[in-house]
């Protein structure tokens, strides 16, 4: 995944955090209504690489690709250890 800079995260952090923690709130953790995520998501994806060629739309297709394997990455990963540690291999 392209990582980016500290000052860039500083920038884009202020703004980024009231949504997630609303949609936090909205869906319980995740746990409830999990549709609002998936239409932020749309949306943001339609507003930025929406308009243009194939080569500017395929980039949304890019995005979430590098967004699922670094969440898969960082997150399911050691989760899925954890949990085989705690219950043995299938």
């Amino acid at each position: 995944m392209p990582y980016i800079d500290p000052g860039s995260r500083r920038q884009i952090d202020p703004e980024l955090y009231p949504l997630i923690d609303r949609l936090k709130r909205r869906t319980r953790e995740g746990k409830d209504r999990n549709g609002e995520v998936v239409y932020v998501l749309y949306k943001i994806l339609v507003e930025i690489y929406g308009q243009g060629n194939f080569e500017i739309k395929s980039n949304a297709l890019k995005a979430l690709e590098s967004a699922k394997l670094e969440y898969y990455r960082r997150l399911m990963v050691p989760y899925e250890n954890q949990k085989i540690q705690e219950n043995g291999d299938v």
